[in-house]
């Protein structure tokens, strides 16, 4: 009787505990979002072959993001993760996945109930999360639409096409209590975070992958032929 008293007296401190920590977030941070800003007109390119979309070109991308986080009246914003992955939280690894973390100047030094500033996101080709399909599958597609419309793939691939595929990215935002984040005593046991997700919208330029040779105006067949010499005027 004595055990399972114990453990019903264990179970309602975890789910009070588990109450409170999941009502922090929304009593100490207002408002996390990141979002696009800025025009982005740079593409990420595509190469092909006389086969198909072999892969990603570009070596890297540059987001454009703007990083915005308040928190309520008696807390401040101490740090901030932003991650190419879902399931961004600023006191965890990543995996390998693309990230970059903000703190001390980078938010104010503990100062600032809102912090808000635009970050150009450098992100290598091969860490970018894309949602559904990524720039390769997209250029697929596209040929594929193309074919079934009547072009043939040679016709497809021949020239260049102008696509999107969209990338996702993540940001963790942490609060504390005014006097710890002043102190900067803050930590995992003493802060609350809150995350947004962001879709983000990248023009993709699928490259040719046939190079067809240029035909010559005025010529029979394209064949380049000389120009034919006047009547009694010597060729040198």
């Amino acid at each position: 009787m004595m055990m399972k008293n114990l453990w019903r007296t264990g179970l309602a401190a975890g789910l009070l505990v588990a109450v409170s920590s999941g009502a922090l977030a929304a009593d100490w941070i207002e408002t996390v979002e990141v979002s696009r800003d800025g025009i982005d007109i740079v593409p990420v390119e595509v190469s092909a072959n006389a086969g198909g979309y072999v892969g990603v070109k570009s070596p890297s991308h540059k987001f454009l993001l703007r990083l915005y986080a308040r928190a309520t009246s008696g807390e401040r914003i101490v740090a901030m993760k932003l991650g190419a992955f879902s399931g961004v939280l600023y006191f965890e690894g990543d995996g390998g996945m693309w990230s970059r973390s903000f703190k001390g100047r980078d938010v104010g030094s503990g100062s600032r109930r809102t912090v808000d500033f635009h970050h150009d996101a450098v992100v290598p080709a091969g860490k970018i999360k894309w949602q559904m399909a990524d720039p390769v599958m997209a250029c697929t597609a596209n040929l594929q639409n193309k074919v079934n419309g009547g072009m043939s793939k040679t016709q497809v691939l021949s020239q260049a096409w102008t696509v999107s595929a969209n990338a996702y990215f993540e940001l963790d935002a942490v609060a504390a209590r005014k006097n710890k984040a002043a102190q900067n005593k803050w930590n995992i046991g003493n802060t609350a975070n809150q995350r947004d997700g962001l879709t983000y919208p990248v023009t993709v330029k699928c490259l040719p992958g046939i190079k067809v040779a240029p035909v010559l105006p005025d010529t029979p067949l394209g064949m380049n032929v000389e120009s034919p010499t006047p009547f009694g005027v010597k060729s040198r």
